[in-house]
Formats: C-alpha cells, structure tokens, sequence
C-alpha cells in the first residue's frame, strides 16, 4: 500500500464517521427524550413523587430549544447533510 493510498483511505474513512457520529447522537438524543417523557408520564400517573429540581431542568431544556418550523429545521439538517456528502464526493474524486 502505497502512501497515496493511505491518505486516500484517511480523508474519505473520515466523513462516514461523521455521518455515524451523528446518527449515534440522534440516537442518543432520541432515548433521552424517551427517557423524560416516561418520567413526565410517570409523574403525571402519580406513579412517581414529582421532584421541582428535575422539573426546572426540563423547562430550562424545553426553553432552550431554538423556535423553528418543522420546514426550517428539515432544511438546517438536509444543508449539512448534503455538505458533508459533497466533503466525501470530491475527497473521493482527488
């Protein structure tokens, strides 16, 4: 293999593992929602004692969420989604 060949397989290796990257955060990110609205269930069931300090952070979570249209945020995450699959397109064509 062939020094050429390694940093060919280093730049193009890199972008999937961003794309991976991502995708294990939204998995992440989609289990600790799942994870609050079990507890919010929970609470609101009168299955769990409601804690103030657990529900302060939530608010100060929900409250942090920038206000976008569901059409406003497809196109944030389809911009970088494509950006980044441009990134390996032409890693992969030098």
């Amino acid at each position: 293999m062939t020094v050429v060949d390694i940093l060919k397989t280093t730049m193009v290796d890199k972008l999937p593992n961003d794309l991976e990257g991502m995708e294990a955060s939204m998995k992440r990110l989609l289990a600790l929602i799942d994870d609050v609205y079990n507890y919010v269930d929970e609470v609101v069931e009168g299955r769990v004692a409601p804690d103030n300090n657990i529900g302060r952070c939530i608010a100060n979570s929900i409250a942090s969420i920038p206000k976008l249209s569901p059409q406003a945020f497809d196109k944030l995450v389809n911009d970088s989604q494509q950006d980044q699959l441009l990134l390996l397109y032409l890693s992969s064509i030098t």
